[in-house]
């Protein structure tokens, strides 16, 4: 891991989930909410992955995996890792009510407290699904203790994104309170052109040379985001039940081969990544800009 400025410095994170059961969930089958065959092993080879590099990372953990697998949020805890919030059943928050998001907030949250003895201080949206649909969620945030958010991501996939003020991490004023925002990396070309060079998804069809490029120029303290599937050592299948009719055997087929594009190559641009790049938490950052004390694991 370097020493550096801010400059230097990257975000690293990872939304930590199921896989298993939310492609169950996408493609309808019954009984989808079962734990997992692979979150273990893949946990296994992130935190061994992250240990070899010498990086500590923010876990934005969702509520209902971590009920399934809680003996692996401890894992994270005992590694050093900060645990953050990703919600808890994966919805997206434009689909939400401000009620209805709070109460998903809250369950995470008691979850996340249970096992870890602490309440998360950042919360990052499924599918950063904060757009300009839900702009009430900024508030709904503060209120419900969040100290940062990780959702704005200047990506042209996301429909309706809220396209950040500033590439580096900023305070959003609030009625109640202040909020930080910390961006997704994104490589800004010109007024228009965005190429995604922050997360595993889109390491896996981009040069590394062009995401090394693209990261040095994304800003201080941009973020970095994987899943725990994208470093699986196995090729992913969805592993559907019997009674799966052929349209969903083919729907999972179809998103298992999606994610095994980026899980081939991930670990691989991660090393080179933190070879230039010093890596830390988000909380650290937050503690750093905002003058609070360092977020514990």
């Amino acid at each position: 891991m370097r020493a550096g400025d801010d400059h230097e410095t990257l975000l690293l994170s990872v939304d930590f989930e199921d896989w298993h059961q939310l492609v169950r969930r996408r493609v309808g089958v019954a009984g989808w909410e079962r734990p997992g065959p692979a979150l273990h092993r893949q946990t296994e080879r992130l935190l061994g992955l992250f240990d070899e590099l010498g990086v500590r990372a923010t876990f934005f953990v969702l509520g209902m995996a971590a009920r399934s697998h809680p003996e692996l949020v401890e894992a994270v805890v005992d590694r050093g890792h900060e645990v953050g919030c990703h919600g808890d059943a994966h919805l997206p928050v434009h689909s939400q009510t401000a009620s209805e998001f709070a109460a998903d907030l809250r369950a995470a949250c008691a979850t996340i407290e249970q096992l870890t003895g602490r309440r998360p201080l950042g919360y990052r949206a499924p599918a950063f699904s904060i757009t300009r649909d839900c702009p009430w969620a900024y508030e709904v945030l503060a209120d419900e203790g969040f100290a940062y958010d990780a959702s704005q991501h200047d990506s042209p996939r996301i429909r309706k994104r809220v396209v950040p003020s500033t590439a580096s991490p900023h305070p959003l004023e609030l009625s109640s309170a202040t909020l930080w925002e910390f961006p997704v990396a994104v490589w800004r070309r010109g007024e228009q052109a965005r190429v995604p060079v922050g997360g595993a998804s889109y390491w896996g069809i981009l040069p590394t040379a062009l995401v090394l490029r693209g990261l040095s120029a994304a800003g201080p303290m941009a973020g970095l985001y994987l899943h725990p599937h994208e470093l699986d050592p196995r090729p992913l299948n969805a592993q559907l039940p019997e009674s799966a009719t052929p349209a969903q055997t083919l729907h999972g087929t179809v998103r298992a081969a999606q994610r095994n594009l980026a899980r081939r190559r991930a670990a691989e641009v991660l090393g080179a990544i933190a070879g230039r790049h010093q890596l830390i938490p988000y909380g650290e950052a937050h503690a750093k800009l905002s003058g609070s004390s360092a977020a514990g694991p």
